[in-house]
């Protein structure tokens, strides 16, 4: 502790006779770019050298602390998380140096307390986590009313507009306490504007990777419809090759747009990742994409690995329950169970995925293994055999829930098909049994009668159905799929 005041002091000392400044150098520049790719060694380097160039420039410590918050949300390490934190309040301090009339001191003022209320929620530090929010809130606000002109406001203000936007409807009371207000639309065009600057204006290249990053993220997982997340790919697939952020984006779009040649392409890039910072969450995902196919064997390869590797809390209750899938589809129950019986001691229960796991062990049943192979190869994108596998399952010696799941899955072959009346006619089935099940297929079904309404126009439908799956009462990825029809209704709302 002592020996932070004293670099405190004598850092402040040093920059009160030669002004602090900001100075978006060359290596800065590169080394925000390193960060971007997860190259930190790199990054550190630059950042290394710069401070030794211009001692007064304050901008390589705010570097240093978009380091530290990348680290905490990939590896999800307690530890690194402690060692960060340490270092939090000194940079602050360094970063308040800065004279007021600089844009630049309340844009990574805010960007700080932003990246470190994203962090705190891996660790359910809610509350602190909120309190970084709402000042992060202010100090933009009051940033973007005084020097309107400054562009990299815009991605932190778009990034705060659409996080706000996405907060459950049952937590609006909260954000009207605090006078918070947003919206994703709002966020996502201030994103784009960034973009658009980065590529015609060369002091903004380095904001580019950014907002791109940013962007195809929202666009991929909020959107109705993955056409605006594919209208980017062309400019995200080329940095895959050398930025490990942007492999990991392209994975998650070409995965979840049926592009199965083509991820597999993309995995085989990023198997040798030694230049990058350790990113197990990969090694899951690997996993994932095998388990869609019913190549039970390398899944279970992998799921082994990520569970070795990984030091962090979430999705290791989901990675046993998914080694245990494998066994279950080998049709070897006794190794089903004997792997499922790690979910109950290890990992936690702060998302979803791992939330099912620890349900499915604690209901201690066997899952119906045809509809967990339609399930499988639906995600997979695998329609026809998913389909068949449905067509071909005995209804008979299915409970209430499971008929609900066969529907459902039907209902989604249909959709993604383009089956849009048959797959309405399921839906609206769905709907109807809201209140006799506590599972989200109803909701769900709700949500993306939503969507098709929106495309096709009929916003009063849209509305309707985007307001019916805010109502049902569910916990099964309720988080997820009510945001998702809140943003729905705004959207509706705003073209009406």
């Amino acid at each position: 502790m002592l020996k932070n005041c004293l670099f405190i002091l004598i850092f402040l000392a040093t920059i009160s006779n030669s002004l602090a400044q900001i100075t978006i150098s060359e290596n800065c520049k590169h080394a925000q770019l390193d960060i971007m790719s997860l190259k930190f060694s790199q990054a550190e380097s630059l950042i290394k050298a710069e401070k030794v160039i211009n001692p007064s420039n304050v901008y390589p410590y705010y570097l240093e602390n978009y380091i530290d918050i990348l680290k905490i949300i990939i590896s999800e390490d307690e530890e690194i998380f402690d060692l960060a934190e340490d270092n939090k309040a000194e940079r602050i301090k360094i970063v308040e140096s800065i004279n007021d009339s600089s844009p630049y001191r309340n844009y990574l003022l805010a960007n700080i307390n932003l990246q470190w209320a994203i962090a705190r929620l891996k660790f359910n530090e809610y509350f602190t986590a909120a309190i970084e929010i709402n000042r992060a809130y202010r100090l933009i606000e009051e940033n973007t009313l005084k020097f309107p002109e400054f562009h990299p406001n815009k991605i932190t203000h778009g990034t705060i507009k659409i996080m706000i936007g996405l907060v459950p409807e049952k937590y609006n009371w909260l954000l009207n306490m605090i006078s918070m207000e947003g919206n994703v639309e709002q966020g996502i065009d201030e994103l784009y504007k960034v973009l658009l600057l980065s590529k015609n204006d060369t002091n903004y290249t380095y904001l580019r990777e950014e907002a791109l990053f940013y962007l195809g993220f929202i666009e991929l997982n909020v959107s109705p419809s993955k056409e605006n997340s594919l209208k980017l790919l062309p400019e995200i697939k080329p940095l895959a090759d050398s930025s490990l952020l942007f492999a990991y984006l392209s994975i998650n779009i070409l995965v979840k747009t049926g592009q199965n040649f083509e991820v597999s392409l993309m995995f085989n890039k990023v198997k040798k990742r030694d230049e990058y910072y350790p990113f197990h969450y990969l090694d899951y995902l690997y996993a994932d994409f095998y388990l869609m196919s019913l190549d039970t064997e390398n899944a279970r390869k992998y799921y082994t690995k990520f569970l070795k590797q990984f030091k962090g809390k979430n999705y290791i209750k989901d990675a046993w329950r998914k080694i245990a899938w494998t066994y279950l589809l080998e049709n070897n129950n006794e190794l089903y169970f004997i792997s499922l019986s790690n979910v109950d001691t290890h990992g936690y229960k702060d998302i979803g995925k791992d939330k099912e796991a620890q349900k499915e062990f604690d209901s201690g049943e066997l899952p119906n293994t045809d509809l967990l192979k339609a399930r499988l190869l639906f995600d997979g994108f695998y329609f026809t055999e998913a389909d068949s596998v449905l067509k071909n399952t005995n209804e008979q010696t299915f409970d209430f829930d499971q008929r609900l799941e066969k529907t459902y899955r039907q209902a989604r072959i249909k959709h993604l098909t383009n089956n849009i009346l048959e797959a309405k006619v399921l839906y609206k089935s769905m709907v109807l049994n809201a209140e006799l099940t506590e599972n989200y297929y109803p909701a769900n079904s709700a949500l993306k009668l939503g969507e098709i309404y929106e495309i096709q126009d009929s916003l009063d439908m849209a509305y309707y159905y985007y307001k019916k799956c805010t109502q049902m009462d569910f916990s099964q990825y309720e988080n997820g799929i009510k945001s998702k029809a809140k943003v729905g209704i705004r959207r509706v709302e705003k073209d009406k």
